[in-house]
């Protein structure tokens, strides 16, 4: 908390300064936002959101969200940050700790992220043992691949699951939701096909968002839960009805 206070106000010291600097005190922020996401403090639970411009007026009531929400970030690639880092050193913008939480934070975010490849497994209420690979696990996202008892399916959460079990186990879940939906997603496929033959000289993405046109109320979801990648191809591999593919050839 020490250090998000710190680099929190280094933040707000260069806003409408230099967009560089202001770009890597908010990536070291991050990085720091991401321990603290790992923990059990006040705001880890916030933290696990991913965002740390909206942690930063709760850790400091300097953070005025009106004024400095107003100011933005660039794109810079980890070579940037680690060049732009050392300059803010040799000009001595900051005063010694605020640097060290600072050249620490750009190290985490410039480090090499190994790929978890993590097996877990996980018993769902009704019993059945569950089995999946996963792939992330990160503030910006928590996924994995089910491999057991439904295969290939991705899964998707957009925070950090501590316990990737849960997620696993969620992930399930809506993969029965969906197959209970079965017989009213064959009903529906009549107007899918219709919706589609409208859109026949429209562009790739408008005819992909018949599916969501038509299925949506009845299969959509909510970016605050549990998101399953690609339900058109499990409906196409479970129900045997051919979906549009924007990305086929």
């Amino acid at each position: 908390m020490d250090a998000l206070i710190l680099l929190t106000q280094a933040y707000i010291s260069q806003c409408g300064i230099s967009l560089g600097n202001r770009t890597i005190v908010y990536c070291a922020g991050e990085a720091w936002l991401e321990r603290l996401a790992w923990l059990d403090l006040p705001l880890s639970e916030m933290a696990r959101e991913g965002l740390l411009v909206e942690v930063m007026p709760q850790i400091t009531s300097v953070y005025d969200s009106e004024i400095y929400d107003e100011y933005d970030i660039s794109s810079m690639s980890k070579t940037e940050l680690m060049e732009g880092c050392k300059q803010i050193m040799k000009d001595n913008i900051f005063d010694e700790v605020t640097m060290e939480v600072l050249c620490w934070g750009i190290k985490k975010v410039t480090e090499e992220k190994e790929n978890l490849s993590l097996e877990i497994e996980a018993v769902a209420p009704d019993g059945t043992c569950l089995k999946g690979v996963l792939t992330e696990q990160r503030c910006i996202g928590t996924s994995l691949t089910m491999t057991f008892p439904f295969k290939d399916v991705d899964i998707m959460e957009l925070r950090l699951v501590r316990d990737a079990r849960k997620l696993l186990i969620e992930g399930y879940h809506e993969c029965q939701q969906l197959l209970s939906q079965e017989q009213n997603i064959r009903a529906l496929y009549p107007k899918y096909q219709e919706e589609l033959r409208k859109r026949e000289h429209e562009s790739k993405f408008r005819k992909s968002c018949a599916f969501e046109d038509i299925y949506g109320p009845l299969i959509g979801y909510s970016y605050d839960t549990v998101l399953i990648f690609s339900r058109e191809k499990l409906i196409q591999d479970w129900f045997g009805l051919e979906i549009y593919d924007m990305f086929a050839k």
